[in-house]
């Protein structure tokens, strides 16, 4: 029996090297970290969405479905649930808005209306806020009931006119907790309005 020509040879060890390529692919693609984090590792339940993020220093937002006033939805970067009528839940262990605007001299005021998931087991959500990576403070909540959360942004974050804001939840418990009917990602606070004034 006559051996292969040395072109089959060639042509085997292409196809192989073909196959050895994209199985490294498969096994670790060339991605993003956000998308690595978000599609591959399930580490992260946060797409940034991209958007305009425009703002009104003043104006208050709301979470609500149809909107009772201005709609919080271009602001919205990643980690929220579906809005509807209360508000709109947070979504995984972490939330993200985008404020751009005209620059402010002089600190501005975050206020949020908001409630959490709390129960007789898990009395405590704890809220852990940053705005441009600097920690502004830790809201507790320890009601079902809606209240009003307060921080000072200090002047030198308003001069940037841009406020990437960011909201860690600590104490996050999966949607279920709420009914048997919902989705069982983590949530924290639902909120129903966000001001951040001069």
């Amino acid at each position: 029996m006559r051996a292969p020509p040395a072109a089959y040879w060639v042509a085997a060890v292409a196809v192989l090297a073909v196959d050895l390529a994209a199985m490294a692919l498969m096994l670790r693609p060339n991605v993003s970290s956000d998308y690595r984090a978000y599609y591959i590792d399930k580490s992260s339940d946060c797409w940034p969405h991209q958007t305009a993020a425009a703002y009104v220093p003043g104006t208050t937002l709301s979470f609500a479905y149809p909107p009772k006033g201005a709609d919080f939805t271009p602001n919205k970067i990643c980690g929220w649930f579906y809005p509807d009528k209360n508000g709109d839940w947070s979504y995984g262990r972490f939330s993200l808005l985008r404020f751009n605007f005209a620059p402010v001299a002089g600190d501005l005021t975050l206020a949020v209306e908001a409630r959490a998931m709390v129960s007789p087991a898990h009395p405590v959500q704890q809220v852990e806020v940053s705005a441009n990576g600097l920690a502004l403070g830790t809201w507790r909540f320890d009601s079902a009931e809606r209240a009003t959360k307060t921080l000072s942004v200090p002047a030198k974050i308003a001069a940037s006119g841009r406020i990437d804001l960011r909201f860690d939840y600590p104490d996050a418990r999966p949607g279920r907790e709420l009914g048997p009917a919902e989705d069982a990602h983590l949530r924290a606070i639902e909120v129903e309005t966000l001001t951040l004034a001069p």
